[in-house]
């Protein structure tokens, strides 16, 4: 897979994409100076100084695991998971309840979070929480069962094939 379209945004596009992200990512890690789209398919992947910090999947503007790998992922709430979890995720599985060993950070039902290697602690996903931070810390106490997380980017997937 490739880019079929690359191209710096015009200052227009850069000032609605920083407003976008202010108010869906803040904090995410963007030095806005030299920013590109690229298109390849179903995907929008923008580019920050040659990095992919951001990609627009499924209409949602979220950060790319590579651009949290190499600026960090502290502005973000975590989902910490054993290794079980993270090698599941890592065949695309959404994170059930049994594998989280911790929760940082506050969050609601459907916000974004990063899933973390408890042992590694990098980052083995990204997705949609399916519950708030309170409610997954009671039923991960608890060892309920249930998905946590529905993930939405993690190693090896097409977006990753793509930016990588």
């Amino acid at each position: 897979m490739s880019f079929s379209v690359r191209y710096r945004l015009s200052k227009k596009d850069l000032r609605q994409l920083r407003e976008e992200v202010s108010a869906t990512l803040p904090g995410a890690p963007m030095t806005w100076n030299n920013v590109e789209l690229a298109k390849s398919g179903d995907y929008v992947v923008y580019f920050d100084d040659g990095l992919p910090c951001l990609a627009r999947v499924g209409g949602r503007l979220i950060p790319t695991l590579v651009c949290l790998l190499k600026r960090g992922y502290g502005w973000l709430p975590q989902v910490l998971v054993d290794r079980g979890a993270s090698q599941a995720i890592g065949r695309g599985a959404d994170l059930m309840v049994p594998g989280i060993r911790g929760v940082e950070g506050t969050f609601s039902e459907g916000q974004l979070v990063v899933v973390v290697d408890e042992g590694a602690r990098v980052p083995v996903g990204v997705g949609l929480a399916l519950m708030d931070d309170a409610k997954m810390k009671a039923m991960a106490a608890a060892k309920a069962k249930g998905k946590a997380v529905q993930v939405i980017h993690y190693p090896g997937d097409r977006l990753w094939k793509l930016i990588t």
